[in-house]
């Protein structure tokens, strides 16, 4: 008899656990997903809104206590504009996931149907379109020319041998001139041999004057710099017009300022 006593208040000890976790488990399931996102451009209200509705359909229903960021991350892999900031549970049936939209600073050709990518400040293409106007202010983005590149949404770009030094040296332009979008306009490529260190960066800036930083791949920080205090030391009248040259000259960088523009033959 007490035998069956004791089966019998287990059986429901077992059946109220059961009963609880299940009550638990229906609480403690996702019910909504909340997307934070700061917006950097219009344009991104209706991917946002695209997105939370991804991360909705992934998540929901879902039990709050074990889903993971990662499912979040791969649904990012299809929004390049977008940077996972943060990835919170807030129980018991919410998920507050906050983004961050990239802005646009960079373009360059795409090939030869006029086309072009459109790149962040660290060179990742963030879209391809006809037209290289900011979605953001509707002017338009740097223009990178002289370069060979192949590109896919969400990676960085690739294909040239120079872009990595150029975009750290773009980074250092922007540092100094506290953005490079509103200073300079075009960043040239210039090969005229095949060697490597004959390669020149041409950067022109926005009132007109050029900078031409020779041989970029040595001492490019060293050459930034110079060439940037120079722009800085220049009149208002100067800067109109003419070019600034950075090169090395007997193991030093010297920058020099002529009153005409340089033309590479």
């Amino acid at each position: 008899m007490r035998k069956k006593s004791v089966i019998v208040i287990f059986l429901t000890v077992l059946i109220l656990l059961s009963a609880v976790a299940l009550g638990v488990s229906s609480v403690y399931r996702v019910e909504f997903v909340c997307v934070n996102a700061p917006l950097v451009s219009i344009a991104a209200k209706d991917e946002v809104e695209d997105l939370q509705e991804k991360l909705q359909a992934a998540y929901e229903k879902q039990s709050t206590f074990s889903v993971e960021k990662t499912r979040a991350e791969e649904i990012l892999e299809d929004f390049p504009y977008f940077r996972l900031v943060s990835f919170e549970k807030a129980y018991p049936n919410r998920i507050v996931v906050e983004v961050s939209e990239d802005e646009e600073v960079y373009a360059t050709p795409a090939g030869t149907d006029g086309s072009y990518y459109i790149l962040n400040a660290e060179g990742t293409v963030l879209g391809i379109r006809e037209n290289y106007l900011n979605r953001s202010d509707n002017a338009e983005n740097l223009l990178i020319t002289g370069v060979t590149v192949v590109g896919e949404k969400g990676a960085p770009l690739a294909g040239d041998d120079s872009l990595e030094t150029l975009f750290s040296v773009c980074a250092d332009v922007s540092l100094r001139l506290n953005g490079i979008r509103k200073n300079v306009t075009v960043v040239e490529v210039i090969r005229p041999t095949s060697l490597k260190e004959d390669t020149m960066f041409k950067f022109t800036m926005r009132e007109g004057v050029s900078i031409y930083l020779f041989n970029p791949f040595e001492m490019k920080e060293k050459k930034t710099e110079i060439a940037i205090d120079k722009y800085l030391s220049l009149s208002s009248k100067e800067r109109l017009r003419g070019t600034i040259v950075v090169s090395e000259q007997a193991d030093e960088v010297v920058a020099q300022y002529f009153e005409e523009e340089w033309s590479i033959s």
